[in-house]
Parts: C-alpha cells; sequence; structure tokens
C-alpha cells in the first residue's frame, strides 16, 4: 500500500490476488457531491499505450493509502494488484492532487483504484475498453496546461495536446428532457445531425449550444466529445434554461402553457406559487429543484447536460440512489423506498459510456408519485 503524498515514478510490478466483485460493490458514493473523497478521470491512448489522469479532492489527503487493481471486468475471478510504468503529480494542493498515471500496454478491461483510511473504503472503476475500439490519444487542457476531466468546456479557447492537428465534428444539442421511465423504449445508440467539420491546430472556441468531436486526425476511429456550455454552467441563470429543465414537473397542458407563453417570467412565478402557496415556500422549492438539477449537470454530462440524460433525470426526481451495483453492461439503482432502476451501458461514437434506462409501463405509478411529492414539496 501507498501513501497519496509519496507518489513517485516506479517500475511495472503485479501479483494476482482475489477480485474485487463489482456486483457486489456499492459504489453510489460516486454519485454523492458531499462523500469524503471525490473523484475524476480521463483515459488516453498513445500507441496502444494507456494512461489515465486522475484527480482526487477529499478534506485531507495525508491519511489516505492507496492501491491499483486491474481485471478483466466487473465479475472478475481475480485481479492482479500493479504498480504503474510511472505516475507524475501535475498538482498536488492541500486538499486536491492530480496524477498522470501510466499503465503501458496489454492491460485487463478494469482498472480499480482502491483508496482507503482506517475503517473507509472507496472503490473507483475505469474501463479501459471502447468496444473494439480504443480511447484517443488527445486530450484539452486549461490555462495552466492541466487536463480537462470534465464531459463539457465552458470558456473559449482551450488547448489540445497530442496531435499536430484536429479533426472535428460539430453537432447541434438540440436534445430534450428524457423520455420518462414508462415510455417506450428507443435505440440505445444516440443519434446526431451534423452541422459542419473543420479542422485545428492548437486550440479552437468553440460555440455554446452545440457538442463536438474532436479526433486526432480524419481517419481516427476514435474521438473525444465535449459540450460547449456557458460559463456558469453547471448551474442554470437563463429563464429559458431554468423553465426548460422544470419539464420533468409539468403535466403536457402546463408544458405547452409555458412554451407558448408570452410573459415567461410570470408563468414560471406562477407555476411554484400555484404549487408552494406562498413565495418563501416557493423559493426555497426552486432553491432545491434548481440545486438537483445543478448537481446533475456535474455528474452526468456527456453530450448533453446532465439533466437530460436518463441517470440524470432518475437522480433530479426520485434523489440520489442508495446503492448502486455494476456488472458488464449493467448498472443498477436501488433505493431504501424500494425503487429500483436498471440501465443498459453501451459505448457509442459520441461517449465512451451511455446509459439508457430500461424502460418499463410498471415504473408509471412510482414516476407520478414522485413527480407529485415534488410538486408538495415531500421530497
Amino acid at each position: 500500500m501507498k501513501k497519496l503524498g509519496l507518489l513517485i515514478s516506479i517500475l511495472v510490478i503485479s501479483y494476482s490476488a482475489l477480485a474485487i466483485n463489482f456486483s457486489r460493490v456499492n459504489v453510489a458514493w460516486q454519485y454523492d457531491l458531499g462523500s469524503p473523497i471525490q473523484m475524476a478521470h480521463r483515459v488516453v491512448s498513445v500507441d496502444g499505450k494507456i494512461s489515465v489522469f486522475l484527480r482526487i479532492k477529499t478534506d485531507s489527503l495525508t491519511n489516505w493509502e492507496y492501491e491499483f487493481l486491474n481485471q478483466d471486468g466487473y465479475e472478475s475471478e481475480k485481479h492482479n494488484v500493479v504498480s504503474p510504468i510511472a505516475i507524475d503529480t501535475l498538482l498536488n494542493a492541500d486538499r486536491e492532487i492530480l496524477l498522470r498515471i501510466d499503465l503501458g500496454s496489454d492491460l485487463k478491461s478494469l482498472f480499480v483504484v482502491n483508496i482507503f483510511r482506517f475503517e473507509e473504503y472507496y472503490y473507483y472503476d475505469i474501463g479501459l475498453k471502447i468496444g473494439s475500439i480504443s480511447f484517443p490519444p488527445i486530450y484539452p487542457v486549461n490555462k495552466e496546461g492541466l487536463p480537462i476531466l470534465s464531459n463539457y468546456i465552458n470558456r473559449s479557447g482551450y488547448q489540445w495536446k497530442n496531435s499536430e492537428y484536429y479533426y472535428t465534428m460539430k453537432y447541434g444539442e438540440s436534445y430534450g428532457e428524457a423520455d420518462p421511465p414508462m415510455a417506450d423504449m428507443k435505440p440505445l445508440a444516440p443519434k446526431a445531425t451534423l452541422d459542419s467539420s473543420f479542422s485545428f491546430v492548437d486550440s479552437v472556441d468553440f460555440e455554446t449550444g452545440y457538442f463536438y468531436t474532436v479526433l486526432a486526425d480524419s481517419t481516427a476511429a476514435s474521438g473525444l466529445t465535449v459540450l460547449r456550455v456557458p460559463p456558469y454552467y453547471p448551474e442554470y441563470r437563463k429563464l429559458t434554461e431554468l423553465v426548460e429543465s422544470m419539464f420533468y414537473l409539468t403535466s403536457d397542458a402546463e408544458k405547452k402553457s409555458l412554451i407558448n407563453s408570452k410573459d415567461l417570467k410570470k408563468n414560471f412565478d406562477s407555476f411554484w406559487i400555484n404549487n408552494f402557496n406562498t413565495k418563501p415556500r416557493a423559493r426555497n422549492a426552486i432553491r432545491k429543484y434548481y440545486n438537483s438539477i445543478e448537481q446533475a449537470n456535474r455528474i452526468f454530462t456527456d453530450f448533453k447536460p446532465g439533466w437530460k440524460t436518463d441517470r440524470g433525470m432518475i437522480y433530479i426526481v426520485y434523489g440520489r440512489p442508495n446503492e448502486v451495483y455494476r456488472t458488464n453492461g449493467l448498472e443498477e439503482w436501488y433505493y431504501d423506498t424500494g425503487e429500483t432502476f436498471e440501465y443498459s451501458v453501451i459505448s457509442s461514437f459520441f461517449a465512451a459510456r451511455t446509459y439508457a434506462l430500461r424502460r418499463s409501463k410498471e415504473l408509471e405509478e412510482s414516476w407520478f408519485t414522485a413527480i407529485a411529492n415534488i410538486r408538495r414539496g415531500i421530497k
């Protein structure tokens, strides 16, 4: 075991051990922004060699120990405890550390970071395979030259690394809210209409309201998709954004009325005041609801805002899951109130992991009850 504060470059060593069976490991902490530890990552592949950028945030880094595991999948019978070829510390602050972990090649499909202190254990899983293709070698960096690990960019002029020029496809982000859990199933792979394509060198200004798939060259099999968002994202501040993201709570008639409203501010205020009777209660309900929108955007954004994703929808309406379990190709959410949701996990051109809710008519009563609870101020 190694301390987080003593990271140095080391040679590869490994030994076999009992695997971490992820079908039995609760990873709900990864969706809890109040968890004692927060992690994020990006995987890059250069000439077949895998590197992982890993950010760890916590109250204090000094008491944590770690180990790295590599295994075939979420239900593997064994894993290797590995030491990477090199670990470079890119940022080392009081409560945050950013690492580049060079893993080399010939790796199994699942990389696991086990971080622990005393009786606290946190397992963070990183997939190293995208179907039959590899991760791209390119990645964006901020003005300090540090890799951006989020799937969205909220400033102009970010630079990109690891290629002489970049081939880019631009798509309009015109997705609406996710379909409710009792709706008919749709094809799992997302579709989008190409707006334009172009090339750039080093840096480019992306336009807000679009997402972009960037490739190392026009023949690359895989790229990196980022969503261009306003500077205040993952918050929402514009009235049109606030109205659109409340459509999970509205009836069809209320939604139509808001869309066609000649006085959007008045109708927005009326919706909340009519549901909560007084302005103070309405203000509190608005604060709570849009805090969940911000959290969903922060956690689940991929090629569209997090609140529009299937996981984001369930997170907003039902709250953070109490238990989350993963197997190969499946993620399951459990709530102490009895609700259960399953997501099929696939790889697509736009995202290394796309999560599609397994919809069912049996979820209809639960859905309308959850919506009614929010509108009555119970949640």
